[in-house]
């Protein structure tokens, strides 16, 4: 820790370090069913909303799925810069967002398009790819740029 000599304030130096966990190769994900694989069982089981994102290189490749948001029965409050974090601090070309509704029910409610377009206009300006958006209910999934590909197409 350092003290600034003008202000007095204490000033923080912050390193950010990558390191490869595992030397296997990264799990492709090119359709929104090779997601949903890792979320169906579990997500099944919650009775609250939650949210992950899941970062990826720039070939699709898994390179995380961070837990970012645990909600109630019916919802969650969400920082979009919370969303970024990992994915621009691991160096991530892409994102998929992760959501489940507890109830079982997929549709994609007016919050979950308003809450899409605004990471869309985000990851726009961070430069990170914004791929899919996907809604887990017990065994089944909507992805919203499936079903609402105009989102992509108007930001």
């Amino acid at each position: 820790m350092k003290k600034n000599p003008v202000t007095g304030w204490k000033q923080y130096e912050v390193q950010v370090v990558r390191h490869r966990v595992s030397e296997a190769n990264l799990l492709r994900i090119e359709k929104p069913e090779a997601a949903m694989e890792l979320f169906s069982e579990d997500a099944e089981r919650l009775m609250q909303e939650s949210l992950w994102v899941m970062t990826m290189d720039g070939r699709n490749g898994l390179m995380g799925i961070e837990h970012v948001y645990q909600g109630t029965a019916t919802g969650t409050n969400v920082r979009i810069g919370e969303l970024f974090r990992y994915a621009i601090s691991a160096g991530g070309c892409g994102i998929v967002l992760v959501h489940n509704h507890p109830s079982g029910d997929t549709s994609a409610s007016d919050e979950d398009i308003r809450l899409t377009s605004e990471v869309l206009r985000a990851a726009r300006l961070l430069d990170v790819e914004f791929l899919d958006h996907l809604i887990v209910g017990g065994k089944d999934y909507t992805s919203i740029r499936s079903i609402n590909p105009s989102i992509w197409a108007g930001v």
